[in-house]
């Protein structure tokens, strides 16, 4: 494997063989997609591992996204295209569609999305333009169910049998709790992430698409930009500024109030913070500093350390 330098050490030092195994096959269909694309794999860097493998390709100045199927890959490519059909500012691909290599996988290319820049003004008017979108004419987006598959990876992960059971046990109380939830809006087209839109600065801001749009309720995606303001050490004035854009952006009544003075905003809060921990818990084995920020975060939902909460930047 010619991969860089970090991946490399991942791999190198990682002791579960699991884990070590999964990168060694998720790059081996990268190369193989290579060679078909005629892209170079050579000092290919992870840059990420769930919900799907990504690798930022140095050579090709390209990111590659490995998925477990052809279906799933042209899912996010008909995402991509259904943006950019109703003006949405999005990274495009490189290719119209996926590679297929070994094993059902499925490959899709997308131009280098350039450097990550917060900007929460661009954030809100592409997650407005996201909720625009007539849900008639995305009737094939699949229905967001956040405890699908959240728990993913637990087992595996390098924590005590304390730190386990709790994440099992909070996941039941915040489950039960969100199957009470009165929501306001009828479902439409959403983000589903569990932060604000990641636009990335390539001399204009596009949104990075690295999981398929759902079918669900705004108020998971405002809430979801929300949250770290309120929980973390941040800056206010950078929520002020979304809130202010996204409501001069949508149409909806929704907007015209806080998000935060919603009845049910905590249990959608809950919900998104535990999806944002089990993020940083599944990518736990790659180093010292993730697996302390992963008991670090746990911690924090134990009521060990009280808010704004110190989880550094990600």
């Amino acid at each position: 494997m010619t991969v860089g330098p970090r991946t490399g050490a991942l791999i190198t030092f990682t002791r579960d063989t699991t884990i070590r195994a999964g990168v060694r096959a998720a790059y081996a269909a990268l190369t193989q997609a290579c060679r078909d694309s005629g892209d170079n794999a050579h000092h290919a860097e992870l840059v990420g591992e769930h919900p799907r493998y990504a690798w930022l390709l140095p050579h090709s100045n390209a990111l590659a996204v490995i998925h477990d199927s052809e279906q799933e890959a042209c899912e996010l490519l008909a995402c991509a295209d259904l943006l950019r059909e109703c003006r949405v500012p999005v990274v495009p691909a490189y290719y119209g569609r996926p590679l297929v290599v070994g094993r059902g996988r499925a490959v899709t290319f997308w131009h280098n999305p350039g450097r990550y820049r917060p900007a929460p003004g661009a954030a809100a008017r592409v997650t407005a333009a996201v909720h625009g979108i007539k849900p008639a004419g995305a009737l094939w987006l699949r229905e967001h169910h956040p405890f699908n598959d959240l728990l993913d990876g637990l087992e595996q992960a390098p924590l005590n049998d304390s730190t386990r059971d709790f994440l099992y046990e909070h996941t039941a109380r915040v489950r039960t709790d969100w199957q009470h939830v009165r929501w306001p809006t009828t479902p439409t087209v959403i983000l589903a992430t569990t932060g604000p839109a990641r636009c990335h600065d390539d001399g204009d801001y596009r949104l990075l698409l690295r999981t398929p749009l759902r079918l669900g309720h705004r108020e998971w995606d405002l809430v979801a930009a929300r949250w770290r303001s309120e929980l973390l050490y941040g800056h206010l004035e950078n929520q002020r500024t979304y809130t202010v854009t996204y409501a001069s952006c949508s149409g909806s009544a929704l907007a015209r109030e806080p998000i935060g003075s919603w009845p049910d905003y905590q249990v959608v809060r809950d919900a998104v913070v535990l999806t944002e921990v089990m993020e940083t818990v599944r990518g736990a084995h790659q180093d010292d500093r993730t697996r302390q920020a992963a008991e670090h975060q746990v911690a924090c939902l134990r009521g060990a350390h009280q808010a704004p909460w110190r989880w550094g930047t990600r």
